[in-house]
């Protein structure tokens, strides 16, 4: 009789969730989801409720011998009936507040199967759960199971129907072998092994560091990697939800030893430093508070390490027994998934501003802990509540005992204080440093987890690096067109050298170091590149040659690709940097040569180039010294000799007179003059306007990331001075606001003196014209005027 009345059940919960569907969630897309979201609200509180409201009876099987059922195969199906429908029923509550897409497949291809199955034997999955009397007396748990099973078949069913029915690709029906397996360890109840094949060798004990204690140790090390690389490519709320899933499913195995009536023995409290990890995560995962997180990888992490150093559990205690398998579950997910979370980034990687909450945050747990202890051993040593608290082991000499006796000495020094007659016991020094010692470990995690997302990172550039290098070989094949690899990607810019929409910023800074950066250099160019320090000038230098990677946009040396063709690109280039580095063990030849080497230079080109650069700037006497000897000068010498080796059709140079004597700088220019009349480009960025106005073709200013104006110098000449039109360009309100005041005061000596005075006044006033003007700008935007005298050789 009880069994058709809850198939009964199951079937009024089935029509009336039919009902409501047909006739209200399907109207609208808006409708089907709310009503996904209430159904699913619904079935998480009845879960909740029927769970955390008594025992699971079949927690006491051993090796399938369950007397309230009896037979062994319907026992099995017992345990596997509740350990399923768990999961089945936790995807379902998470289906509507995530994409569909995620989880439509598992649920169309194995919640609905299963949810079939695990109806035929729903009397025996109640009959584990409240026992042969409970079913017979229509036990409320049982009967809120009539209607969990009935909404969980109906739930999958329609999204069965109305999700694509029997539709998927191959790709995604395989990653369910793999899928569910995962999903279902997440949330196996801590006595499915035991009940299943018994206990272990009793020879196997799990504790001391022994072999198979450190084992399971390791696992806890492996099982984040195996998670970390299956989802750090996937999107963030897919990584979300399946982190989430775990969380609860675990927390819900872990509940098994924590249901609503332990809740009102004082002394049962999940209160432990890791218990409260295992409802932290849920809470941090679901509604995204960030201060609580924080706390949890920064204090709960190293406590639970600690903990699965040193376990609390008696030695005796089976490695399948449902309290060792609960307290590894409680512990690995302490450990790794707050690790897990910020890896994947789910959550942004800590600040120290997080790092100073989480202590904050410590330092009250600390203290409540602490009073709670004293409080409630006060008050079981009245007689008032019985058994032992002693929450975060700060009460007891659980740690001080592995640590030797001087730590026990340090529990000598105690204070006892009476309040309404109940005693507060406190150990002030060992305390104390217990916390201090606590802290300190924690600002260590801090460097430990540093070093752990440097190789986070790496790892995710080795990954990005290889599938970008994947898509360019394949751009390049298309871009080729058959041509060989060593041709350039655009024919038609073979004597040029071309930036488009280039952007760069670093890491993930806001701010642009250059932004939408568009440039055309001909051969036979010499170009000059001004801006004042900081503006991004050496960027977008370094960017040309290799030096960075190019955030968006393209650069084409020659029509080779700098991203594509980077070899090909590099081979075109001869760079003077603004900070040379050299081999200074090396003699200059050796350098040179061993720079030519790079280029394939012939020996008998690399000679006649050697020769004729040694006497142009009058190295003969050093040139087969060690560099380490040379002076300032020298060395920047030999960079400009060893740019120029390999006759290169581009050659860069970032400020490459700074250093060189009068002579030096004089030759480095007619070098510059005859290099771009062989129809090669230079280009060149400096801060001597001088220069830059006495050899340039063309030239550009950039101020803060942006190209302000690209011209030629007849364009600037016939409106007035480079130095003029520099200052125009770069702050045009301050340059007036100068001339107007300069006008202005010589106005007023006009007025104020004698024609002879003011012809005088006028002169100096226009000698000391442009004095005033660089005085009065922001340094910034100040060129070098007055840097004509360079120290040289």
């Amino acid at each position: 009789m009880s069994t058709v009345i809850y198939y009964s059940i199951s079937l009024v919960t089935a029509v009336v969730f039919g009902l409501g569907y047909f006739f209200w969630g399907r109207k609208s897309e808006k409708n089907q989801n709310l009503f996904f979201k209430i159904l699913s609200s619904a079935l998480a509180i009845l879960f909740v409720f029927r769970y955390m409201s008594g025992e699971d009876l079949i927690e006491s099987t051993l090796r399938l011998d369950f007397a309230e059922i009896g037979s062994h195969g319907l026992t099995f199906m017992s345990l596997i009936v509740n350990w399923f429908i768990i999961g089945m029923e936790l995807i379902l509550m998470l289906f509507p507040f995530f994409d569909k897409n995620y989880t439509k497949d598992v649920i169309r291809f194995f919640v609905l199967p299963f949810s079939i199955i695990a109806l035929g034997f729903m009397p025996f999955a109640m009959q584990g759960i409240v026992g042969m009397s409970g079913y017979n007396s229509l036990h409320f748990r049982a009967i809120i199971m009539a209607v969990e099973f009935a909404i969980t078949f109906g739930y999958s069913f329609v999204v069965f129907w109305d999700f694509g029915k029997f539709k998927t690709q191959k790709k995604d029906a395989l990653k369910l072998l793999y899928v569910v397996p995962l999903m279902l360890l997440a949330v196996m109840p801590c006595y499915t092994i035991k009940g299943i094949f018994g206990y272990a060798n009793i020879a196997v004990k799990i504790k001391g560091l022994n072999f198979y204690h450190r084992m399971i140790i390791y696992f806890s090390l492996i099982l984040p990697v195996v998670l970390y690389f299956l989802l750090r490519k996937k999107d963030k709320e897919f990584k979300r939800l399946c982190l989430l899933y775990i969380s609860i499913g675990t927390l819900i195995s872990f509940s098994i030893y924590h249901k609503f009536a332990s809740f009102l023995d004082v002394t049962a409290w999940p209160f432990h430093l890791c218990n409260t990890a295992m409802y932290i995560m849920v809470l941090c995962l679901l509604f995204k508070w960030d201060s609580l997180f924080y706390f949890s990888l920064f204090i709960n992490v190293l406590g639970a390490f600690f903990a699965m150093a040193m376990p609390n559990y008696s030695s005796e205690l089976n490695l399948f027994s449902s309290r060792l398998v609960e307290f590894y579950i409680n512990h690995y997910i302490a450990f790794f998934m707050p690790i897990l979370i910020v890896a994947l980034r789910v959550y942004p990687r800590p600040k120290l501003k997080q790092f100073m909450y989480s202590i904050a945050g410590f330092a009250g747990y600390f203290l409540l802990a602490l009073f709670i202890n004293s409080w409630f051993t006060g008050l079981i040593e009245a007689g008032i509540l019985t058994g032992k608290v002693d929450y975060f082991f700060i009460n007891s000499n659980f740690i001080a005992d592995k640590l030797g006796a001087w730590a026990e000495r340090l529990r000598d020094v105690v204070t006892v204080f009476n309040i309404g007659g109940i005693n507060f016991t406190l150990y002030p020094v060992y305390q104390i440093l217990f916390f201090l010692v606590y802290v300190a470990l924690g600002a260590g995690m801090w460097f430990l987890y540093e070093w752990a997302y440097q190789s986070a990172d790496l790892l995710y550039e080795i990954a990005d690096r290889k599938a970008k290098m994947k898509m360019d070989e394949q751009l390049l094949k298309v871009a080729l067109n058959g041509r060989g690899a060593d041709e350039p990607m655009n024919e038609k810019n073979k004597n040029k050298l071309v930036i488009e929409n280039f952007t760069k910023r670093y890491g993930n800074s806001k701010v642009y170091a250059v932004k939408d950066a568009n440039l055309t250099i001909n051969g036979g160019d010499i170009f000059g590149f001004l801006g004042p320090n900081g503006a991004g000038k050496s960027t977008i230098i370094k960017s040309i040659v290799g030096i960075q990677p190019i955030s968006s946009g393209s650069i084409s040396v020659c029509g080779y690709d700098v991203d594509k063709q980077s070899v090909m690109a590099k081979r075109q280039i001869g760079f003077v940097p603004d900070h040379y580095a050299l081999y200074e063990k090396l003699t200059g030849r050796e350098y040179i040569n061993y720079i030519a080497d790079l280029y394939d230079v012939s020996t008998a080109d690399r000679n006649k180039a050697l020769d004729k650069y040694i006497k142009l700037f009058q190295l003969e006497n050093a040139i087969d010294n060690p560099i380490r000897t040379y002076s300032h000068g020298m060395k920047q010498k030999i960079t400009i000799m060893s740019a120029l080796v390999h006759n290169p059709k581009v050659w860069i140079l970032d400020e490459p007179l700074t250093g060189l004597d009068p002579n030096s700088i004089y030759q480095v220019k007619e070098c510059m003059k005859a290099h771009a009349k062989a129809g090669n480009i230079v280009f060149f960025s400096s801060h001597i306007i001088d220069v830059v106005e006495s050899i340039c073709d063309r030239i550009a200013i950039i101020k803060k990331g942006q190209i302000l104006t690209v011209k030629t110098m007849q364009e600037i000449e016939e409106e007035c001075g480079l130095e003029q039109f520099y200052l125009k360009t770069i702050d045009p309100n301050g340059y007036e606001k100068l001339e107007q005041k300069i006008e202005q005061k010589i106005e007023e000596k006009e007025n104020e003196t004698s024609p002879e005075q003011y012809e005088k006044m006028t002169a100096e006033s226009v000698s000391e014209k442009k004095a005033k003007i660089e005085s009065q700008l922001d340094s910034e935007t100040q060129p070098v005027k007055n840097n004509k005298k360079v120290k040289g050789n």
